[in-house]
């Protein structure tokens, strides 16, 4: 180590083609910019210190993670999660290399271009004695002690909610609201019968609704700006292909040709930008993945240069949807994000916009799905039917007002909060081997994830007829029973069979559960440690096929029931598997495709490529067929045994995604067409 060098203050570092800013952890190539998880500023940092030496994993133990013990798989992630960060801003580079057995070296020279400390602090006249230094150390601390102290016994000024009352009543669904800041107009998107969303403005004076965009073009997540002259949105067409578009606004307000039309950004395929304007108009925020199968980071645009700059980075280990909603501060500077963590649970983080430093970050038992400022003090966060109040001071999260229907977005205007609300319903239905169909389950509610037992006497699904996910069973004789509550906090699982048709199985929250159908009793057979993704039987009923990632990667695993011992089975990505007839038919996390392994010589091969990621969630083996869904299509059979491909149902209409098929019957669930409505809702303090 360089005794001179103190990375800790030092400013700015060249590295190849890329520039490191250590004081906010921002790594910078021309006009692209990301910033740095603290785990990942450490590291670097220490790769620095040692900068063209080896640093070994003892070395990063100490100074990373402060000599705690710690796996070589957490050190490899965050090697790995270093790496991917240089590698997105310069591809052609190698910036790390691993030696083996030694450790980890910083391969581009290491210059320090500016700093905003000298590198060394040698004993200066005037300098602060030691124990004075202390005493006055402990002094600041004392009295920042009790003014903290003061400022939280101080009982925190709470917010009241009144009745709310409907401010829409159209056919269909009014969701992803938005306000200017005079709270003078309300901005949000209408589903029409062709199934494209357009954008309307609601002027609450005189409580008109203008449409503003055309009903041939598909237009959805609009923000209006701060001064209401003009709104962002974005536009899907031809391809999917995602563009976010800036329109202005001419009174009375019109649908507007291109000519009033800016395209600012050409987001990647499959994208839902939400976005969010910054308080002074000069920029704007959204959320943005590279493809479905990676996690949602913010991103900032400045209007005025068209610099698109990554505010967030993902933690290594982290597998969730990533940042999930936004909300800028009233006062440019700060940015409020959700990111999600599991089912139960999200995060919340306060950034500064500009630089992407974390200035608050805090857990929260619930999974928020849309925030926004009240006041410089309170969030207000939305998680299911409930609008929560958060106190950032105390870091108290407390019930405001509980809705109806499940709250899709919302926006604060003046003294009142204006919601969407979504009302779902959605049927269980069933086709027969002469193509018939009729509904099967139907309890006004949703009603999905249907699975036949393998003697199609039995069919398991999940129900919301109770308020909450409960697993629930169709038995032979037709009745209805509801078969067990779901461990933790209520949400979506997986259900599937065993062989002897005795017990369902399922994954929740990193655990994987089984119940016996006999007497509903819940067993928990992989604890949450193992992280596991989605797990099925596997070979026989004594043993579970689950992916985890906890190496790193998903893989898949075969674990024994009754000796408690396990194998790896996938060395190059795996994540939902079935066996039969001694391979292992598997699909992967990144990738589309359907994978072949032969488990006695470990020969591994690509099956059938257009095979879609979704279906992790639904593809299974039946009499010798593989059932698989393609979007836009339907449900095709395969035989694996001569490759035969054939579409065994057409996508029916209204269907969501989850189907099972047992001895030539069809179960699939529709929803019943989704409608929502915006409600006012006063607030006083």
């Amino acid at each position: 180590m360089n005794p001179e060098i103190n990375t800790e203050h030092t400013a700015s570092w060249q590295l190849g083609r890329i520039i490191y800013e250590s004081q906010n952890r921002q790594l910078q190539q021309g006009e692209q910019q990301l910033y740095l998880e603290p785990r990942q500023h450490k590291l670097l940092l220490v790769l620095l210190q040692h900068a063209s030496q080896v640093v070994s994993r003892e070395q990063l133990i100490s100074s990373v993670w402060d000599g705690r013990i710690v796996s070589e798989g957490a050190i490899n992630r965050a090697v790995s999660m270093l790496r991917k960060a240089f590698a997105s801003l310069d591809p052609q580079t190698n910036y790390i290399e691993t030696l083996p057995k030694l450790g980890y070296r910083l391969l581009p020279a290491a210059t320090i271009i500016a700093t905003g400390l000298p590198a060394s602090r040698p004993a200066a006249t005037g300098a602060i004695p030691h124990q004075r230094w202390f005493r006055l150390s402990g002094l600041a601390i004392l009295l920042c002690s009790l003014a903290a102290w003061f400022l939280l016994s101080k009982t925190l000024p709470s917010l009241s909610a009144g009745n709310a009352e409907p401010h829409t009543g159209f056919n269909g669904r009014e969701s992803q609201l938005s306000s200017n800041l005079a709270a003078t107009a309300l901005l949000y998107q209408r589903q029409t019968a062709n199934g494209n969303y357009q954008i309307w403005l609601n002027t609450l004076a005189d409580s008109q609704h203008h449409q503003l965009t055309k009903d041939n073009e598909d237009s959805r997540y609009p923000a209006l700006s701060p001064d209401g002259s003009q709104f962002a949105f974005v536009r899907y067409t031809a391809g999917n292909k995602c563009q976010l578009v800036l329109q202005q606004i001419t009174m009375p307000a019109l649908i507007t040709t291109e000519d009033n039309r800016r395209v600012l950004h050409q987001c990647p395929a499959d994208n839902d930008p939400q976005l969010s304007w910054q308080a002074d108009g000069q920029a704007l925020f959204f959320r943005q993945r590279p493809d479905k199968t990676q996690p949602y980071q913010l991103h900032r645009l400045s209007m005025g240069s068209g610099v698109l700059h990554q505010l967030t980075l993902m933690p290594t280990n982290y597998s969730g949807l990533g940042d999930v909603a936004l909300a800028p501060s009233a006062t440019p500077g700060k940015l409020a994000l959700l990111r999600y963590i599991s089912t139960n649970a999200s995060e919340l983080q306060i950034l500064n916009s500009n630089s992407g430093e974390i200035m608050h970050t805090q857990p929260l038992p619930v999974r928020a799905n849309a925030l926004a400022w009240y006041s410089d003090t309170m969030l207000l966060l939305s998680a299911g039917q409930t609008l929560y109040q958060y106190h950032i001071a105390d870091a108290s999260l407390s019930p405001l007002y509980h809705a109806a229907d499940p709250i899709n977005s919302f926006v604060v205007a003046g003294n009142s909060l204006y919601f969407s609300s979504t009302e779902l319903s959605a049927d269980i239905w069933q086709t027969d081997s002469q193509g018939t169909q009729a509904v099967r389950i139907n309890s006004s509610r949703l009603d999905t994830m249907p699975r036949l037992s393998h003697d199609a006497t039995q069919l398991a699904f999940l129900s919301t007829r109770h308020g909450h996910e409960q697993l629930w069973l169709q038995q032979p004789d037709g009745t209805e029973r509801l078969l067990t509550e779901l461990p933790g906090q209520p949400g979506f699982i997986r259900p599937e069979w065993s062989a002897d048709d005795k017990q369902l199985l399922f994954s929740k929250d990193g655990a994987a559960y089984s119940v016996n159908i006999a007497n509903a009793k819940l067993q928990t057979l992989l604890t949450a440690d193992k992280q596991v993704g989605v797990v099925n039987w596997g070979p026989d009923s004594n043993s579970l096929l689950y992916s985890s990632q906890r190496d790193g990667d998903w893989q898949l695993w075969l674990y024994d029931i009754l000796s408690k011992t396990e194998k790896k089975l996938t060395q190059q990505g795996g994540y939902s598997g079935r066996i039969w007839q001694g391979g292992l038919y598997f699909s992967k996390f990144h990738h589309d495709g359907l994978w072949y392994k032969d488990l006695r010589s470990g020969n591994e091969q690509l099956l059938l490529a257009q095979f879609d990621k979704i279906n992790w969630l639904n593809w299974h083996i039946d009499q010798g067929q593989l059932y698989y869904y393609t979007p836009g299509q339907g449900i095709y059979r395969l035989n694996p045994a001569n490759g035969d491909n054939t579409l065994h149902l057409t996508e029916p209409g209204r269907f969501i995604r989850h189907f099972n098929v047992r001895h030539n019957q069809t179960v699939f669930v529709r929803h019943n067409g989704v409608q929502g409505d915006i409600y006012r809702l006063p607030l006083s303090r």
